[in-house]
């Protein structure tokens, strides 16, 4: 089923969503946007119940008219008759029973049969609502940008694509047939009151003007309330996501009645909120069931007056009016105050929608040109110019970054912790855009390329590796999907995979747990290794990609790693000097600065951050100790120290250093 008509489309030109910026009508006609997709239905739904309502009223009438017949020849009335004249009599009174009777019976069968045939359609137009909403916030969730997940919790979005989502869908559907469900019914049995009784018809609107006044007051009122109720469940939901994910750690550090108290106390708090909603439609239903009863009371009363007074005269009201009036009002009332329901949805679609609002709608962090072009073919030549970037702009995680690096070429960048170096490798992809300069792929800025054919040239492996929860073959293929046999081998066996691969159950075919919890850590970090060569893409970025394998196994994924890496772009961030030193050419990180750049040799002979890590891995910390060279830690202590190297960095953005292919490369 296409999704292609759900409100989600064309988010880029939407604002994110703010009480200033939407009012509660334009949200509830955002909200029927999509209705769009299953108007279809919506609308047999709407014809079934019109149906039914139409059926019901004549039903109704029917009876009444049923009533007056046996009126008319039961004993004590003018023609004494028994149960069998009824039946069998040839008068035209008996045959008009017998017609009455038989129409009653048919129009039984048909509110039976639509009843039937409301429900399964009713539920398969819930579904089908469900389908398209899941559908529009599941695109979304793929399609916008790391920013968005920043600022938004995990557990925040799993209660809005379930819990918020219902509420919308619940709205949506109450919305659509109970509205015109009361609004069949008042009108209906209102005509049939008014062919009986204009004055009673006119008596039984007296209630409506009480009803709107006091739900107008009551939505005001209950609105906070549910957001308070939402905003607290979306915490419960994060608590428990988040210990899901991380109970390796509290059951190591043995924090289990920690996490339950936590949850509890979040748990009474939700309790409250709720109890505080609950007394308050407490408050709210007795009093709409007060108005209709008395107004019901008071029109049974007016109608049995009415009866009384106007008994055997031509055209007053007879007692199976009496009957069809005590049936319509109870319909009417009865539906008036299902209002109340409406209501209540209403509050907390309001609530839910505005916050699936700001999911569907927020705008996209990295925003693609109407003209974007696919990346050309080229060696894979990469340029930050003066790039300037923090993911909050009042504090800069990267300042002026200069540097070019030729296609082919196998990049490392050292530095110590926050120094900006996972920053700059996903500004490489366009996982966020920079403040200020620019970034190029074969001479291309990346705002003017198309966000997939970036991110089909880029392939990482992280320094936290994710796996899903499929086959072995499935997760080394995820960037391909459908590739099988050899060519997924030959990427395991390049990343030292394939021997523990094939000591799995069922090898290639072996289903992960969740996250791979299956396997260690190493060999989680060989399969990303593996899925990431798979891809074959122009630029590889390798953040840390070594950190959980043992010097030995590390060696050998090197010597795979050679053969990939040939006549491809490389980026390596590393701490260990035994991978860096064979990397083309070296960059190094400090506050968000350039302060370092050239080959392992040329640093390892002059001062700074590079050569004190070197010693201290190469020959240990006693002869790093021995040293009279300050510590690096003293050394970052000092902002002064640091900002003197990077004037001689920039002063060499006009030198020309030959790396990886031999092909010219200005570095700064």
């Amino acid at each position: 089923m296409s999704t292609s008509t759900a409100p989600h489309q064309n988010t880029s030109v939407v604002p994110s969503a703010d009480e200033n910026q939407i009012s509660n009508r334009a949200l509830v006609g955002w909200m029927f946007e999509f209705v769009r997709p299953v108007k279809w239905m919506a609308a047999r739904c709407c014809l079934y119940l019109a149906a039914a309502v139409g059926i019901e009223v004549i039903a109704v009438n029917t009876t009444g008219k049923a009533i007056n017949q046996i009126r008319d020849l039961a004993p004590g009335s003018n023609q004494r008759a028994g149960f069998w004249e009824w039946i069998l009599g040839s008068s035209a009174d008996a045959a008009g029973l017998r017609w009455v009777m038989l129409t009653l019976v048919l129009l039984v069968l048909g509110i039976l049969i639509l009843r039937y045939v409301r429900e399964v359609a009713n539920t398969k137009l819930s579904m089908d609502m469900v389908f398209f909403l899941r559908s529009a916030v599941y695109d979304k969730l793929q399609k916008v940008g790391f920013k968005f997940h920043d600022v938004i919790s995990s557990g925040q979005l799993i209660n809005r694509a379930l819990t918020d989502l219902q509420n919308v869908r619940g709205f949506l559907q109450t919305a659509i047939l109970m509205t015109l469900e009361i609004v069949l019914i008042v009108g209906g049995y209102m005509i049939l009151i008014l062919t009986k009784s204009p004055s009673i018809a006119m008596l039984s609107l007296i209630p409506l003007p009480f009803w709107v006044w006091y739900i107008i007051r009551f939505g005001k009122a209950i609105r906070p309330a549910s957001k308070a109720v939402m905003d607290t469940q979306d915490k419960n939901v994060s608590i428990i996501t988040e210990n899901i994910a991380g109970v390796h750690v509290v059951k190591a550090f043995a924090t289990e009645k920690v996490e339950i108290n936590k949850y509890a106390e979040n748990c009474r708090e939700f309790f409250d909120k709720v109890m505080m909603s609950v007394r308050m439609l407490a408050n709210f239903t007795p009093v709409m069931r007060a108005i209709g009863t008395a107004s019901h009371l008071s029109l049974f009363l007016a109608a049995a007056v009415l009866i009384i007074k106007g008994q055997g005269k031509p055209g007053s009201l007879q007692v199976g009016d009496f009957l069809i009036l005590g049936a319509a009002m109870g319909a009417i009332l009865g539906r008036l105050q299902q209002v109340s329901a409406i209501n209540e949805q209403y509050q907390n679609a309001i609530v839910s929608a505005r916050r699936l609002y700001e999911v569907l709608m927020a705008p996209p962090t990295v925003a693609e040109k109407l003209d974007a072009t696919p990346l050309p073919a080229g060696a894979g030549a990469v340029r930050f110019d003066n790039v300037t970037f923090g993911y909050d702009q009042a504090k800069p995680v990267l300042q002026d970054v200069t540097f070019d690096v030729a296609g082919g070429s196998v990049v490392a960048f050292v530095g110590p912790t926050g120094s900006g170096k996972t920053t700059l490798v996903n500004l490489l992809a366009r996982f966020y855009d920079p403040s200020n300069g620019t970034i190029s792929i074969d001479g291309v800025d990346l705002r003017d390329l198309t966000l997939s054919t970036i991110r089909r040239s880029v392939a990482f492996v992280f320094q936290e590796t994710y796996l899903f929860s499929d086959t072995v073959e499935a997760n080394i293929a995820y960037g391909r999907p459908g590739t099988t046999g050899g060519e997924v081998e030959a990427a395991a066996r390049l990343a030292q995979a394939h021997d523990f691969i094939e000591g799995l159950p069922q090898g290639y075919k072996t289903i992960l747990g969740e996250r791979g919890t299956s396997l260690s850590g190493g060999q989680k970090q060989r399969l990303a290794i593996a899925r990431a060569i798979l891809f074959d893409p122009r630029i590889l970025v390798l953040d840390d990609a070594t950190a959980s394998v043992d010097p030995e196994t590390e060696d050998l994924i090197r010597r795979g790693m050679n053969y990939v890496m040939t006549d491809r772009t490389t980026f390596v961030i590393a701490h260990r000097i035994s991978t860096v030193k064979r990397a083309d050419l070296v960059i190094v990180l400090e506050h968000g600065h350039v302060t370092q750049m050239g080959t392992h040799a040329a640093l390892m002979s002059e001062p700074g951050h590079y050569r004190e890590i070197a010693a201290v891995q190469l020959y240990g910390d006693d002869v790093a100790r021995m040293t009279d060279a300050p510590s690096h830690m003293d050394r970052m202590k000092d902002p002064g120290k640091v900002a003197q190297q990077i004037p001689a960095v920039l002063a060499a953005r006009t030198m020309s250093t030959t790396v990886g292919s031999g092909q010219p490369v200005k570095v700064g």
